[in-house]
């Protein structure tokens, strides 16, 4: 009975199923594999947290990967959109890479599964990413070469690699965002306040940092407040 239901396509809820369930599995997915990554998560757990049994998982998708899968396509989707849409506004190339910068760290907060999972593949080499999943990624991709882009077309930013550029900003951040449980005890340890390290100084740093690759060094104020 187990493996027809895993075999069956998810094409939506029956009538009788509980219209939140699918809601459910994906939230309780999410926190478990960000918890214990792929191979430590079982559908017993994810099942048990969302107060649902295992057919209904089964039901909704093939399997523990197509779970997995539809997890990490929903976080880079919700985070593609939110970004997409800074870089589609009228604002000035400068000021969306700041906006870009906060809002990644912003959302990365919201969606507080999203560095986990992610230091998680690329200590396991990405290997349960597929070719779908890759190209909801790279949506983030574009939308910060698109800024550079217009930046440089326009004269405001000097020539700069959008990918170097790419990975110098999104990988800091995500790092940022995977270190929240132990920050209080760094801080302890090494004898410095606490809020040295908060939200809003680190997107003030890293919008600096940026600045600073992309224009001339005059252009960019003091630590953490960009002109």
């Amino acid at each position: 009975m187990k493996t027809a239901r895993r075999g069956r396509p998810a094409t939506g809820p029956r009538p009788n199923a509980p219209p939140s369930s699918r809601l459910r599995i994906l939230n309780a997915a999410t926190e478990q594999f960000a918890l214990r990554g792929f191979e430590g998560t079982t559908v017993d757990r994810i099942a048990a947290r969302a107060r649902l049994n295992k057919a209904m998982i089964y039901y909704h998708f093939h399997s523990k990967r197509a779970l997995y899968t539809c997890v990490l396509r929903d976080v880079f989707t919700a985070m593609g959109d939110r970004l997409s849409a800074i870089a589609a506004s009228e604002n000035d190339p400068a000021d969306k890479m700041d906006r870009f910068v906060a809002a990644f760290v912003l959302e990365g907060q919201t969606l507080s599964h999203v560095a986990p999972i992610m230091l998680r593949e690329i200590a396991e080499g990405g290997r349960r990413l597929d070719e779908e999943t890759y190209a909801v990624m790279v949506r983030v991709v574009r939308t910060m070469t698109e800024i550079v882009e217009q930046g440089c077309a326009t004269g405001q930013f000097a020539p700069v690699d959008p990918i170097l550029l790419y990975l110098t900003t999104i990988w800091p951040i995500v790092v940022y965002l995977a270190t929240t449980p132990i920050r209080s005890a760094m801080a302890r340890v090494a004898h410095f306040d606490a809020g040295r390290l908060d939200p809003d100084r680190f997107i003030r740093h890293m919008q600096m940092l940026n600045r600073r690759a992309l224009m001339p060094a005059a252009s960019a104020g003091p630590l953490g407040e960009p002109s």
